[in-house]
């Protein structure tokens, strides 16, 4: 397939997007523009990797089936048409990203936040708002056409994502079969330049030692200047390509180890050990302040509530997706490490719609959290749900990045 749909997502939708979205989000066009540079190729790799099975193939497609797609096209109306339809954008793209990146999609918002800028709950929603767009573009390019052509059209794309994923985006997405983006040795010295692989350094030092050797028979030969300098050129040309070779893997190992120096790893007691939660997430927050001598906090103390960071729910409903799962693991397991530590689990929602029903909703979010941390072992007792509703804000209800933190469910230490 000729057809290279990243182009077209770039020519009829990432500027007008970058444009509306930095308005609505609060951050600069140039931030979001970078950032689109990482999410749609993320997003289209994650529809390869889906669309490799024939049922997940049709699943794509029955999901893009349900957008409407003439509507899609009008960008400028859509975030034009007040907060209503912004966030049904949202909440159809959350529906998108969970299906195709689930719990992978934590880690690419600290990647996209990290080489873009931008804030990591704009990042969030600029992944949720970009998500319905590149369905979009492609249901456009499959219309009227059957699943043959549409799993042609797709598994024609790895090379092109390939080309266009930022570093540091592979490992997490799991893409290294796509071909094509720089590889990361894990010997690499990037203070020095050097590796520890031995054998990487042959294939252009071999080059360049036949045409040193060249040159050398060409001088003791006197066949000439202009064979001389031919000769050097195609040695600067060799080590022009090493050099931006070693430049490349260097960059990939830059953005890759931002992205690791953002993670948070722990080993409990019970020998589990926590891998890929986030530094400033919940795991490191509940695990430094149990570990921390002295009381636990006062319930007014803003310090003393840490908020899950990896929960999602079905929209405007209590019951919680499949990619939350690895989250509520790790924190039964800190429990199950610290037996004595008890916590008060609240939830809490914006302040759009009913305060009864959201009171209602937040309460029952609450309640289901510790049920499923009950189911994976933490003794009952333990754990104290209750729903506040939109009280107690953290951020502005005026916005969608505040209401979006405000949706959430929050964890404060009362024994230990």
């Amino acid at each position: 397939m000729s057809i290279n749909l990243l182009d077209l997502v770039k020519d009829q939708v990432t500027g007008q997007l970058a444009k509306q979205a930095s308005s609505f989000l609060g951050e600069s066009e140039s931030s979001v523009t970078s950032a689109l540079g990482g999410i749609m190729p993320a997003l289209l790799g994650s529809v390869i990797q889906k669309s490799s099975t024939p049922s997940g193939a049709t699943g794509i497609m029955d999901m893009i089936g349900k957008l409407d797609l003439d509507n899609l096209g009008n960008i400028a109306g859509l975030f034009g048409g007040g907060a209503s339809n912004v966030n049904g954008l949202l909440n159809s793209g959350g529906g998108i990203v969970d299906a195709l990146l689930g719990n992978k999609s934590g880690g690419i918002v600290d990647v996209i936040s990290s080489l873009s800028g931008m804030k990591s709950g704009s990042a969030s929603s600029l992944l949720k708002l970009a998500a319905p767009f590149l369905m979009g573009v492609i249901g456009k390019q499959i219309k009227g056409k059957g699943l043959s052509f549409f799993t042609d059209l797709i598994m024609g794309q790895k090379s092109n994502v390939a080309a266009a994923l930022p570093a540091g985006l592979s490992s997490v997405m799991n893409f290294a079969d796509f071909g094509g983006a720089p590889k990361v040795n894990a010997n690499i010295n990037t203070s020095t330049g050097s590796t520890g692989g031995g054998n990487s350094w042959m294939k252009w030092l071999l080059p360049l030692l036949l045409a040193a050797a060249v040159l050398y028979w060409l001088s003791t030969k006197g066949c000439g200047n202009k064979a001389v300098e031919a000769t050097t050129d195609a040695i600067e040309a060799v080590d022009s390509t090493a050099i931006k070779a070693v430049d490349a893997a260097g960059a990939a190992a830059d953005s890759l180890g931002a992205a690791m120096d953002k993670l948070f790893s722990y080993k409990l007691s019970s020998g589990f050990e926590l891998i890929g939660a986030a530094k400033d997430g919940i795991e490191s927050k509940l695990v430094t302040a149990i570990e921390a001598a002295g009381p636990v906090l006062d319930k007014n103390d803003p310090a003393a509530w840490f908020n899950f960071d990896r929960l999602l729910f079905d929209t405007g409903k209590a019951t919680l997706q499949p990619s939350s799962q690895e989250q509520l693991k790790n924190i039964a397991e800190i429990l199950k490490a610290f037996p004595k530590v008890k916590l008060k689990v609240g939830g809490y929602t914006d302040n759009v719609g009913d305060p009864k029903s959201n009171l209602k909703l937040s309460t029952d979010r609450a309640f289901n959290v510790v049920a499923e941390l009950e189911k994976l072992g933490v003794e009952k007792g333990r754990l104290a749900p209750e729903g506040y509703g939109d009280k107690f804000p953290v951020g502005d209800n005026n916005t969608e990045e505040g209401r979006q933190q405000n949706r959430r469910i929050s964890v404060r230490v009362t024994a230990k």
